[in-house]
């Protein structure tokens, strides 16, 4: 039986001076592997100019550097929009999204195939859980994107398909891969990771204190009204997340933005102005807007007047916040809309009932 060869995208410099030592080499050869990976993205052997030529011949005998096969690149939006439908080695699909100037140069990217959590407003939720991500493939996502839009990325969010921290091992190995200042050298203040609040992994985010962001899928002030829309908010109450939260405002060296999608009665009162104020006091932070875009979710979108008004309210009550600009709508691309057309198979995860992915 013929072994499988080693991806080598996604390991580390200490795991990649291992392998090379495997395979008889001095551990240079692995700091080397890394630099040539990551800092110069190499996407063969052929291209790593100063290892042996028969280095290079074992490490095509027992290695591959790693790819995704894209399976669909979308046209262009007006605004330079663009989604990619990757398929993964096991024949699994994902979505990504880069976004020009926005500023910056922005990728959007998935953690896992599909979702367990089942938010309303999110079409990746009815998709259900297959699998969680490698850490690889999480970043194979980002230098993938950048190769087929030949730009140099700026900026990284996870806010595609997948709640980021029920994959906190691999999404946290790929932050630190990406922020890495001898290999992708993403500047940390421009990696954000998203979460509907995870609570234990929140209380891991404290105690790692990875180099990123980390943003909060909050949507509602009340627990009543945040379990209508976030099932998964019934075991992470706001009051304890919250305590997480200000206990991470101690180590993290980024303040804490609170995503907000706008949804008519449900979120948009007085009320839930004065409520946030309240939910985030000591907690460094910035409020999110976000536009409810079409998923078949039964929500009723708030209006632009009604947006508008919550944002002054949330001025008058001292909250920093932000309206994101919608991108991608027709392309499905925006905010909620990520969903890969997979068809059910018989090893899928059956979504909550499983609880947290492992």
């Amino acid at each position: 039986m013929t072994q499988a060869k080693t991806t080598l995208i996604g390991l580390t410099r200490e795991e990649l001076e291992s392998f090379a030592r495997r395979l008889g080499q001095p551990l240079y050869r692995g700091r080397q592997l890394h630099r040539w990976i990551y800092a110069r993205r190499a996407r063969s052997f052929d291209e790593m100019s100063d290892l042996p030529a028969s280095f290079r011949d074992e490490l095509t005998a027992h290695a591959e550097p790693g790819c995704l096969t894209v399976a669909h690149r979308s046209s262009r939006a007006p605004d330079g929009t663009q989604k990619f439908l990757f398929e993964l080695a096991d024949g699994l699909r994902i979505e990504s999204v880069h976004l020009p100037e926005s500023p910056g140069q922005t990728v959007c990217i998935s953690s896992q195939v599909g979702c367990a959590l089942g938010c309303t407003f999110c079409a990746t939720g009815k998709m259900g859980f297959y699998r969680n991500l490698r850490a690889g493939e999480i970043v194979l996502q980002v230098m993938e994107i950048e190769r087929l839009s030949g730009v140099t990325l700026t900026n990284v969010v996870f806010m595609g398909m997948g709640e980021p921290l029920h994959n906190y091992d691999n999404v946290v190995k790929a932050v630190r891969l990406l922020a890495g200042r001898d290999g992708l050298a993403f500047t940390p203040s421009r990696i954000t990771v998203s979460t509907v609040g995870i609570i234990p992994a929140v209380e891991r985010w404290c105690n790692d204190n990875p180099p990123a962001k980390l943003a909060v899928s909050l949507h509602a002030t009340t627990d009543e009204r945040r379990q209508r829309i976030v099932p998964a908010a019934r075991a992470f109450p706001l009051d304890a997340l919250m305590k997480s939260l200000r206990r991470l405002a101690h180590v993290a060296r980024f303040p804490v933005t609170f995503e907000y999608i706008m949804i008519a009665g449900l979120n948009d009162r007085r009320k839930d102005a004065a409520n946030l104020r309240v939910l985030l006091r000591n907690i460094p932070a910035k409020v999110n807007l976000i536009r409810l875009h079409p998923t078949g979710s039964g929500l009723v979108p708030s209006d632009d007047e009604a947006i508008h008004r919550f944002m002054g309210w949330l001025v008058e009550e001292g909250i920093a916040c932000t309206l994101r600009v919608s991108r991608g709508v027709e392309d499905s691309a925006a905010c909620g809309m990520l969903f890969s057309q997979e068809p059910f198979r018989p090893t899928k995860a059956r979504a909550w009932e499983r609880g947290a992915p492992s």
